[in-house]
């Protein structure tokens, strides 16, 4: 048997997968809070790596293109799944054989690498890390953080792992029904980068960025991801703060079409009586997120919390959000920290409202501070405080691995549900 030695610095093995940006965002964040504490630290997209390039094409761009152009069908699928959470656990389908994919290389760089932890910011290698362990030891200890105010579909089949992140305690009842063990609970909340949480002045931010010191600022994201209807929201507030004193930041992302269509119209001097900062694939956004009043955006749950940790009154475009977004609207509008829209209408009494009323403005960010935690840092300490992984002087055998593996989750839910093989 073979222990990392107790004097080197702790191994650390990141899985992400390219799924929208939270997951690379939180990968990207813990590898600072690690390198920053001692830590090696090693990050694999998952998929890219590992999975047959067919099978990572299908979910990291299909995944994209569903939420763009087929929402109704991806809701309708997500909600029929939650529906059937536990009845669906270990059962071979879609996502079961996009975990399994990989499932040999997998193997191969853990015994290679050997991590004493594992830390997967994707649901896809939690998976698979669960379905492992049925038929091959992984000495690791292996992480998985919540990135949503909701627990989505396929956690129910990521039990395997060791500590399972939350948000808050708020979770705890649909973890231990979905088959977790309170062992195995954390409450660190939302994985995002520290830095949304360093207090900056608003006013000097907004000298530096050659804004106005004194206009009600709102703040447009949609940039990026699965989002190709930034320039039409822009396009609603510009309406919605027509005649009013404000200035809007557009955060386009790699949005390119997007970036210039607004700097033409800009030229074209359309948009006379606002003020209009347009701002291309920026590292700052939380630097902009100081400078505003307001966000409109989409509800994701790395972005929520972002904006949460900021204390950022968030406005979010209701009809264009996925199943598991309306989910993260259900929960933080419960809690009073985020306003949502449906209309033209409902976006100009939602921006005129945080725009005039500040003790409403005030209720928001108080509600949001009730939320904010400081989740990379928590994990960071948490993962630095477990024991070195000690890992056989052999390596287990790969050929068929897969095969094993498939049979074990197999018979895992045969037994689950009292089926005879």
């Amino acid at each position: 048997m073979t222990e990392n030695a107790m004097t080197s610095a702790k191994k650390v093995l990141i899985l992400t997968a390219t799924m929208g940006n939270g997951h690379n965002a939180c990968a990207k964040a813990m590898e600072k809070a690690l390198l920053a504490r001692g830590a090696e630290v090693k990050i694999i997209d998952y998929l890219e790596a590992f999975a047959p390039k067919r099978i990572a094409w299908v979910v990291n761009k299909g995944y994209s293109l569903s939420l763009a152009h087929f929402l109704r069908i991806y809701n309708v699928s997500y909600r029929y799944m939650e529906k059937h959470k536990l009845d669906l656990r270990f059962k071979s389908g879609y996502m079961q054989n996009v975990a399994q994919s990989g499932v040999e290389p997998l193997m191969r760089e853990i015994y290679t690498f050997r991590p004493d932890v594992i830390f997967c910011t994707n649901i896809y290698p939690a998976m698979a890390i669960t379905d492992l362990r049925m038929a091959a030891d992984i000495p690791a200890k292996v992480y998985h953080p919540l990135l949503d105010y909701t627990i989505n579909v396929g956690y129910e089949s990521c039990i395997g792992i060791d500590y399972f992140n939350l948000v808050n305690e708020d979770y705890t009842e649909e973890s231990l029904r979905l088959g977790y063990r309170q062992e195995q609970l954390l409450y660190y909340g939302l994985s995002s980068d520290p830095k949304f949480r360093v207090p900056m002045d608003k006013l000097q931010v907004r000298e530096q960025l050659g804004m106005a010191k004194d206009l009600f600022t709102v703040i447009v994201l949609f940039g990026g991801g699965q989002w190709g209807g930034g320039y039409r929201i822009f396009r609603q507030v510009v309406r919605a703060l027509e005649g009013a004193p404000a200035q809007i930041i557009m955060l386009n992302g790699r949005n390119e079409k997007s970036k210039k269509k607004i700097d033409k119209d800009i030229a074209r001097g359309i948009y006379r009586d606002l003020k209009i900062v347009n701002v291309g694939f920026t590292d700052k956004v939380d630097v902009y997120m100081a400078a505003a009043d307001a966000i409109v955006t989409k509800l994701g749950g790395m972005g929520a919390s972002e904006c949460i940790n900021r204390q950022l009154p968030i406005v979010a475009a209701k009809k264009l959000l996925a199943e598991n977004e309306l989910e993260n609207v259900g929960y933080l509008g419960e809690k009073g920290a985020i306003l949502t829209y449906s209309s033209q209408k409902e976006l100009a009494e939602a921006l005129t409202k945080l725009r005039t009323d500040e003790a409403f403005r005030k209720g928001i960010r108080a509600a949001q501070k009730q939320l904010s935690r400081d989740g990379i840092t928590g994990l960071a300490e948490h993962i630095l405080a477990q024991p070195d992984a000690v890992y056989p002087d052999t390596m287990p055998a790969l050929e068929g691995l897969k095969k094993r593996v498939a049979a074990a989750v197999k018979a895992a839910y045969r037994k689950q549900h009292g089926k005879k093989n």
